[in-house]
């Protein structure tokens, strides 16, 4: 197996520490020949319809807010599916978007919009250390401040148990 050169490792990185950061992002796909990101939430129980709508109200509003503070343009493209007893929040953009504002703002609507049925990793009484919570900021904001990996990279990774996968989508290799 090819060893990764310090350039592939920058994405899978990047994805790392997301995940330890936001303990809401269930998972992660970044498609990096795309330019596009996918950003999963698990909400359990009903989720109403005018939740949603209103959901994507506040996230459009919020987003109009942003580009009237930032000049940045962001294009969100929010998407509920349904299975079952729970429902995963789909939120999709341009990877070249990403920001760590922009992640801090859509971790920030969410948490506060579904503040009861959104599901965190971590919920059971472990919390991430404040330290370590700026720790994972700084890596975050460098990783994206430099070429996040190739344009060959095509990564999804996600949590289980405590732990974080990263898959090469592929080579659908770990």
């Amino acid at each position: 197996m090819k060893q990764q050169t310090k350039q592939d490792a920058y994405t899978t990185n990047l994805l790392i520490s997301l995940l330890v950061r936001f303990p809401e992002i269930m998972s992660i796909n970044i498609d990096m020949p795309q330019d596009s990101a996918k950003f999963t939430f698990i909400l359990a129980g009903i989720v109403k319809k005018d939740d949603v709508a209103n959901f994507k109200l506040v996230l459009k509003n919020s987003l109009s807010a942003y580009h009237e503070l930032t000049g940045e343009y962001l294009q969100v493209k929010p998407k509920l599916q349904r299975a079952g007893k729970v429902n995963l929040l789909e939120l999709c953009c341009r990877t070249s978007d990403l920001s760590l504002e922009w992640i801090q703002l859509i971790c920030g609507i969410i948490s506060g919009h579904f503040p009861t049925i959104l599901i965190r990793e971590g919920d059971e009484g472990e919390s991430i250390h404040e330290e370590e919570l700026i720790r994972q900021e700084e890596i975050i904001e460098y990783l994206l401040s430099h070429n996040t990996g190739t344009q060959k990279d095509n990564l999804i990774a996600f949590r289980e148990a405590g732990k974080v996968f990263v898959y090469d989508m592929i080579k659908n290799t770990v």
